[in-house]
């Protein structure tokens, strides 16, 4: 690869961080807002720590802003509950370690459901959909699972279809990597064949470095492979004690669709594919943790916790 992705890496955005004295917050205002702020235990009092990996257009730090399509999302909801916003950058493989442990208040970045995930954290309903790609080199046309035999394939650690990757038949190898630009680095150079990778974070950077010549090819449903090939919900994660936290994002999240401030927030970075905003026809965690009228199951279940006058529901 001839130059590094036109985005903040996790080290440098990290560094920027350090380099600063405060990430400058975005602050909820109202009178309705601070009462609500008042009513939610956060990790420090009037913020909300976010757990991220910095992998733009999801979530970034740039000239000591915290930004992109899903942090503005969460930015809008912090708002109304007057909570000022705040990264936690680290590694994506730590993030649900961090929030389990009190470290974080939230997760998010084009952040997939997965059943494991919905026995350790909270989950919401989705901020938009997932479908998955298959990033390559043109002509290649790898687009499923029986494409992939005898090939090399990568991506993060700690991504959601990992589980799925690995039961691939005849796949020569399977690469985990610590960062999106390392994957992308080696699919370039022809050191992988294919790479699974977050779709947002692929469409914004190939648009912006054209001369690598990459391309994202869907890949055809196979239901042995539910999570790798099926499309998925984009969530946040919030720790499973907090019940109060958890109802006011969950009750955010349906405020940001009445309002369109997600199809906002994505079209803002490039995102305006409609395949974002159309819902799941058979979503994963349907049995889990939601029934077939979205009604919150499993370990959730008792939570209970009104927001209605915040959100104007």
């Amino acid at each position: 690869m001839t130059r590094r992705p036109h985005s903040f890496s996790r080290r440098e955005a990290l560094n920027l961080v350090l380099g600063a004295a405060i990430v400058a917050p975005f602050v909820g205002t109202g009178r309705q807002a601070l009462a609500a702020a008042t009513e939610i235990k956060t990790i420090e009092h009037g913020y909300l720590t976010c757990a991220i990996a910095g992998d733009l257009p999801m979530t970034g730090i740039k000239d000591g802003q915290f930004i992109g399509m899903d942090t503005e999302i969460v930015m809008a909801i912090a708002g109304k509950l007057g909570l000022n916003v705040k990264p936690a950058l680290m590694e994506w493989a730590a993030t649900i370690e961090s929030v389990r442990s009190g470290r974080a208040d939230c997760m998010f970045g084009n952040m997939g459901w997965s059943k494991p995930r919905s026995e350790v954290m909270a989950i919401t309903d989705p901020i938009y959909y997932v479908t998955r790609f298959l990033v390559q080199k043109p002509g290649r046309n790898i687009d499923s699972v029986e494409a992939l035999k005898g090939l090399t394939m990568g991506t993060v650690t700690g991504f959601t279809p990992i589980p799925d990757m690995k039961r691939i038949p005849g796949l020569a190898e399977l690469k985990l990597y610590d960062t999106t630009d390392a994957v992308i680095r080696d699919v370039v150079a022809g050191r992988l064949d294919t790479a699974v990778l977050d779709g947002p974070t692929l469409d914004y950077l190939i648009a912006r470095n054209p001369d690598w010549g990459l391309t994202q090819v869907a890949m055809k449903v196979n239901p042995d492979y539910p999570i790798l090939t099926g499309r998925n919900h984009a969530v946040i994660g919030i720790a499973q004690t907090n019940c109060e936290l958890f109802q006011a994002v969950n009750q955010g999240v349906a405020w940001v669709w009445r309002t369109g401030i997600n199809k906002k927030a994505l079209e803002k970075y490039g995102i305006t594919n409609p395949v974002y905003f159309t819902p799941v026809e058979k979503p994963p965690r349907l049995g889990v943790d939601r029934d077939e009228a979205n009604h919150i199951i499993g370990k959730m279940e008792s939570c209970h916790a009104d927001f209605s006058s915040t959100f104007g529901t």
